[in-house]
């Protein structure tokens, strides 16, 4: 038996079936544009369509191309509704397998174009990052960046982890500060490094030359710590790390309710969701290719690409977890040193292809959706 398109429409069928609230009709229709998205690295329909096979063999190319296109423009699909769902079951299979008792999420944006402003939280897998939760605006929605849209993805984020015993760490850049943010997280319980501008108002006890984060020098090579700061005319109370950015001229005024080394450690792992950005772009599913404007079919569009890439970093772990690394030449040695010279994402893609059209029992196909701890 092969990994043909028909066999793995079908694995893939059997678990989305049980997981996502949707028609079947919806449903084998997603599976296809998922399958053509991974095949072609592309979102255009017509390049999807090219890729698309046994159910749609008897179809016109026209036809294929209007079937994709008409689930794109439905708007009953509520395409983030659906996406919690499934990333649910991703993190539960996570968590069981987990070595670790504390979980990174990115929070950052993104646009398309002058289109569209996609907002979203990450969970960071190895040098990688899946998204979580998002939320897509038109470019120049009012109140696009409101508080109040990251607030709620919070929430409905510690609904998930709440029944889990992680220490769940937040990562953000400078456009997200706020008081409010700080005391809405701490009572969840979370911990945070969030990154400030240098016009906040500052108290440190003994140095009272400093108002602002900007009057804090920073030092060449090393951190400067302060605990239990006052920040802002709200006097919130929190701790402070002032570093200068690596490979920039750029100064970290990092915000934080952790330990203040311990911050900037994890802050420079904000940068990994970059690489996500740029996997979903021109790295890799090549977003910008679109040519629509409607923001339903580009939420659509959206949940395809998700769900694609979320499974792509699926396979990509478990080659490093089972020791398919070799097969797809993921890994080289040097000095006595395996270096994974492939990302996760490129790891996923390759052995994706690999195993399509391939003998099934020599080339494995997961369909389990287990996302291991790289």
């Amino acid at each position: 038996m092969l990994n043909n398109q028909e066999y793995i429409t079908t694995e893939l069928e059997k678990i989305l079936y049980e997981i996502l609230p949707i028609t079947t009709k919806r449903l084998k229709n997603l599976i296809y544009i998922i399958i053509g998205i991974i095949l072609s690295k592309s979102v255009v329909i017509s390049d999807i369509s090219e890729k698309l096979k046994d159910d749609f063999t008897d179809a016109t190319e026209e036809s294929k191309i209007k079937r994709i296109y008409r689930f794109f423009k439905n708007s009953p699909i509520n395409p983030d509704y659906l996406y919690s769902f499934f990333i649910e079951e991703v993190i539960k299979k996570y968590v069981k397998r987990s070595n670790n008792n504390k979980l990174i999420i990115i929070f950052d944006h993104t646009t398309l174009d002058d289109r569209f402003l996609i907002l979203k939280f990450s969970l960071k897998v190895g040098k990688r990052a899946i998204p979580l939760w998002y939320k897509i605006f038109e470019y120049n929605e009012k109140g696009n960046k409101s508080f109040e849209h990251i607030k709620q993805g919070i929430t409905e984020l510690n609904e998930i982890f709440n029944s889990y015993d992680y220490k769940v760490i937040l990562l953000a850049d400078r456009g997200f500060k706020s008081i409010d943010l700080f005391k809405f997280i701490d009572r969840l319980g979370w911990q945070y490094c969030i990154r400030s501008t240098n016009d906040m108002l500052v108290t440190i006890e003994g140095k009272k030359k400093i108002k602002y984060l900007r009057d804090i020098i920073p030092i060449k090579k090393g951190v400067k710590k302060f605990n239990g700061v006052l920040l802002s005319a709200e006097k919130y109370k929190c701790n402070l790390a002032v570093c200068k950015a690596e490979e920039s001229e750029d100064t970290w005024y990092l915000v934080t309710n952790m330990d203040s080394k311990e911050a900037v450690r994890e802050y420079k792992k904000r940068f990994i969701i970059e690489e996500m950005f740029r996997d979903l772009k021109s790295n890799g599913f090549h977003m910008e290719g679109t040519w629509t404007e409607d923001i339903v079919y580009f939420e659509n569009l959206y949940l395809s690409l998700c769900i694609a890439y979320t499974w792509m970093i699926i396979l990509g772990a478990d080659c490093s977890k089972n020791k398919k690394s070799k097969i797809i030449g993921a890994t080289k040695k040097l000095k006595n040193k395996m270096i994974r010279i492939y990302s996760l994402f490129s790891c996923g893609i390759k052995w994706f292809n690999r195993c399509y059209d391939s003998d099934i029992k020599k080339y494995k196909l997961k369909f389990d959706l287990v996302l291991y701890d790289i």
